[in-house]
């Protein structure tokens, strides 16, 4: 193999045979070949394959599988009609109890090779369903010659691969992309239409249609009488991302899921941050309040608050909870939720968490305990800028392994050891590792 150039059609004539030895952070095999490495999508560790190259950098080659020549014991059969093409579930091909074990092992590893970190105690993963689990997806929309295109993005392209089933929806929700197969096209102003999202919820199935252009009252009397007869929510988006309950199932427009174990009813919108994955939502809030241990007497700082899927859940056991977050719009739901809930020692801030933080007058309070649940980039500006302010205790939460072990170097120099770890099954069949982990000081 040259490395030197990227490679081309008429190059790459010889199967190139790798073994591979390790993982990467995204669930590609590790192998290496003349000194270089490959990250190889579709491989399992210790597994021999041949390779088919798809792009060439200075000092590593992005790969896939061409050909298995010795499996790996975890490796099983794919069912899903459009594996390989749509660019979602790209682990379909490592068993779930595998996937488990590459994923604890990947976060690990980051944070070992990062922040020279390994966890006190290794709790047992939170797992879900392998399938069935997802309660919200986004689905594209295109015209190709006067012929509806709708599904997800096509691997590593920005074409649609078109679905007619979709294993890991929920139940409920499967029926839903043929539906709008058969309603889109009767619409006048169905070119304006260019993605739907579909949910599932406390309250029933919605789905909410993004359009560029406002639609008629012909189109909109379709999609009403449609939404009743399938007795779903139906919500409207339009150009200025401004959200409108076209029909509500049960004459009430907002969304609802369930913390059945803090008692809560959690209300929600189209536009807000909510959990794909309903049953593990519930064992991960229900898991760090245990891992916190929290009684009427603690203060909670809950960081990156959304719409308070932990702040309120807390707020049941603890005396005080501040939350924080940057979007007014989740703020104004966790106050809403706060008040659906009878719940009045809970105080919600809007503050870009990104920014300076330390001169806010919550920032100089003194709590027994910190959540953090940030986005993909980490909290690395509000450890920095907390850093000895910070409680006894930061329960982190990551969907990011990488800025995890970033951020568990910071929390190690502020003289915190991580306590407990454990990953979570928020999303079987893809790369995407969600883990939560206990700090103490």
């Amino acid at each position: 193999m040259n490395f030197s150039r990227a490679p081309s059609r008429t190059y790459w004539k010889k199967e190139e045979e790798v073994q591979i030895t390790g993982l990467s952070h995204d669930g590609r095999g590790l192998a290496r070949y003349q000194g270089k490495t490959i990250f190889v999508e579709g491989a399992l560790e210790q597994e021999t394959v041949t390779i088919q190259p798809i792009k060439a950098h200075r000092k590593f080659m992005d790969a896939r599988v061409r050909q298995v020549l010795a499996e790996s014991t975890e490796r099983c059969q794919v069912d899903c009609p459009h594996f390989g093409q749509c660019g979602g579930c790209s682990l379909q091909y490592w068993s779930h109890e595998g996937q488990l074990k590459g994923k604890q092992r990947i976060v690990l590893d980051q944070l070992n090779r990062f922040g020279g970190i390994a966890p006190v105690d290794i709790t047992e993963p939170l797992v879900s369903e392998p399938y069935g689990y997802r309660h919200r997806c986004r689905l594209a929309i295109r015209w190709q010659k006067g012929q509806l295109q709708l599904g997800f993005r096509a691997s590593q392209s920005q074409s649609i691969c078109d679905i007619n089933v979709c294993p890991v929806l929920a139940e409920p929700l499967q029926a839903l992309p043929e539906l709008l197969r058969n309603t889109l096209p009767t619409l006048k102003g169905k070119r304006s239409i260019s993605h739907a999202e579909l949910f599932l919820a406390d309250n029933g199935r919605a789905i909410l249609l993004r359009h560029i252009k406002p639609l008629s009252d012909h189109d909109r009397n379709i999609l009403s009488v449609c939404a009743e007869r399938h007795q779903l929510h139906l919500f409207l988006q339009d150009n200025d991302r401004q959200i409108h309950c076209l029909y509500a199932a049960d004459g009430d427009d907002k969304l609802y899921y369930s913390l059945p174990e803090s008692g809560l009813k959690m209300a929600f919108q189209p536009s807000d941050f909510t959990q794909v994955n309903g049953q593990i939502n519930r064992k991960m809030v229900a898991q760090a309040i245990e891992w916190l241990d929290i009684d009427e007497k603690d203060q909670i700082l809950d960081l990156y608050c959304g719409l308070g899927n932990f702040s309120l859940a807390m707020a049941k056991k603890a005396g005080t909870v501040v939350g924080v977050e940057g979007g007014a719009g989740a703020v104004a739901r966790a106050r809403e939720n706060a008040g659906i809930n009878q719940l009045t020692h809970c105080e919600f801030f809007v503050v870009d968490l990104s920014g300076e933080i330390t001169h806010q007058e919550w920032a100089n309070r003194q709590y027994d305990a910190v959540v953090l649940d940030p986005p993909r980039v980490g909290a690395q500006e509000v450890i920095e800028q907390l850093g000895s302010q910070l409680p006894g205790k930061v329960l982190y939460i990551s969907c990011n392994p990488a800025t995890l072990a970033r951020d568990a170097g910071l929390l190690k120099a502020a003289g915190f050891q991580l306590q407990r770890f454990g990953v979570m099954d928020m999303f079987p069949q893809t790369a995407h590792i969600e883990s939560m982990a206990l700090f103490v000081r």
